[in-house]
């Protein structure tokens, strides 16, 4: 099935779409932030199109929307070249979005985080908002923590261990990068960062005192043992994540 792409197409072309009874909207909400000395900016964002293309086939009658490009990264801003949004900035951006697509009549849309600091903010606005907006479902993804869980399931599967892997710009997200884009990765400045346990005291140090106060370069984990091929298992385990949680909603299952 292909992926038909709200920014890709006519206005004359989304009307007939959402005639033809295309009322599901799918869209990922990702960053504009340091991933280390090898990783592009982009890095979230890249994946949030990455996912979200793999997930809307498995989805049935989905239109895809532009990924937001810029997320709640506070923490990274000791690193040029990061853009944060205030968390209410972030949720006023996701809702007026949602508005808006619901304004033309989609009925359902589903939001995909790819950025670990966006996934509190949205669990927020579910909350505040019960899961309705502007007349249409609001159904964010929320579970940050089943989120990291597969990406170190899959990379413990190969033989790396959640400290290489990482949580930032480490093995998995260098990866998955290499699978998608491998131009805009360089290997050569591939490094280890803090390969310490990431437990919630450390997640409190990060977003307390920022990256930097971890890991002088960026790095969460150790980029050097990426490889392209375990990138694309990383998004395929991911997608599978994602399909399991929305598709049942779109069924009207519990």
């Amino acid at each position: 099935m292909s992926v038909l792409r709200l920014s890709d197409v006519s206005w004359a072309a989304m009307r007939a779409a959402l005639d033809a009874g295309r009322r599901t909207a799918l869209f990922a909400v990702g960053s504009t932030e340091q991933h280390g000395p090898h990783l592009p900016l982009r890095t979230d964002a890249l994946l949030g199109d990455a996912l979200v293309t793999r997930l809307a086939p498995r989805l049935g009658e989905v239109v895809v929307g532009p990924t937001v490009p810029f997320g709640v990264a506070t923490h990274h801003m000791a690193f040029p070249g990061t853009i944060t949004l205030d968390t209410e900035t972030f949720q006023a951006v996701v809702l007026q979005y949602v508005r808006s697509l619901a304004s033309h009549g989609f009925e359902t849309v589903l939001v995909v985080p790819s950025h670990g600091g966006n996934f509190g903010p949205l669990a927020q606005l579910l909350e505040s908002t019960g899961g309705e907006v502007g007349g249409a479902r609001f159904v964010p993804y929320t579970d940050l923590a089943a989120f990291v869980a597969v990406l170190e399931r899959v990379g413990r599967d190969d033989g790396i261990p959640p400290e290489v892997s990482g949580s930032h710009a480490g093995e998995a997200e260098t990866s998955i990068v290499l699978a998608e884009r491998p131009d805009l990765v360089d290997m050569s400045a591939a490094v280890r960062g803090f390969d310490g346990v990431f437990d919630d005291e450390v997640a409190q140090r990060i977003f307390t005192g920022g990256t930097a106060a971890l890991s002088e370069n960026g790095v969460l984990g150790d980029a050097r043992p990426a490889d392209a091929a375990r990138g694309a298992r990383y998004l395929e385990a991911l997608t599978d994540l994602l399909a399991g949680y929305f598709a049942p909603v779109l069924e009207g299952r519990p």
